[in-house]
C-alpha cells in the first residue's frame, strides 16, 4: 500500500532553510546570547570605571 501511495507522489516537497523551526530557534538563541554578553560587557566596563574613580571630566 505504501509503495502505491509513494508511486503516485510526483516529487518530494521542497522546503527552504528558513521554514525549518530548528534554524529559527538557533538564530534566536544566538541573538539572545550576543545581546546578553554585550549587556554583561557594558556592566563590567561601567564597574571598572566606577572603581577607577569615575569618568574623566571634559
Amino acid at each position: 500500500m505504501l509503495a502505491l501511495i509513494a508511486s503516485r507522489v510526483p516529487s518530494p516537497v521542497q522546503e527552504s532553510a528558513v521554514g525549518d523551526p530548528g534554524f529559527l530557534t538557533l538564530a534566536i538563541a544566538l541573538v539572545r546570547a550576543i545581546r546578553r554578553e554585550s549587556a554583561a560587557a557594558l556592566n563590567r566596563h561601567c564597574d571598572l570605571i566606577a572603581r577607577a574613580g569615575g569618568p574623566l571630566p571634559l
